[in-house]
């Protein structure tokens, strides 16, 4: 793997890899992590890095299409899938995801207090996450 052939971020945001390390993420087994508006999967690449299953929402098609890119073509990850859709949307199409990680980091400033409440609820409703012992990220 080259850094330099990576399209887009070439790292995970430092805060996400402070985070990870202080909540011991790096010891979960077997584990799921969904992130929203994952950008060309710079975050979600450190979870990669420790076998994770990762999901990225992505409203960019630029961005979408640099993170299938990224983790397929020059990472040579196998688990994980990107979604070239609105957050909000996916929120409320998708079910039974049960992720034990969700990811909102840098994004949530974007959309407005009813967005983010409607978000939340339907990512509950819908088994986006493990309802009651999942591991939560949202960052502005």
């Amino acid at each position: 793997m080259f850094i330099k052939n990576l399209k887009g971020f070439k790292y995970p945001d430092m805060e996400i890899v402070r985070w990870f390390f202080k909540n011991k993420l790096d010891t979960l087994k077997n584990a799921k992590v969904l992130e929203f508006a994952s950008h060309n999967g710079n975050n979600l690449s450190l979870f990669a890095n420790y076998d994770y299953e990762c999901l990225g929402v992505e409203l960019s098609k630029e961005h979408y299409e640099n993170a299938k890119y990224n983790f397929d073509k020059i990472l040579k990850y196998k688990k994980f899938k990107f979604f070239n859709e609105n957050m909000l949307d996916f929120a409320k199409n998708y079910k039974n995801l049960n992720t034990k990680v969700f990811l909102i980091p840098n994004v949530i400033n974007f959309i407005t207090k009813n967005e983010l409440k409607t978000l939340l609820l339907n990512a509950r409703k819908n088994h986006l996450y493990v309802y009651g012992g999942g591991i939560f990220l949202f960052s502005f």
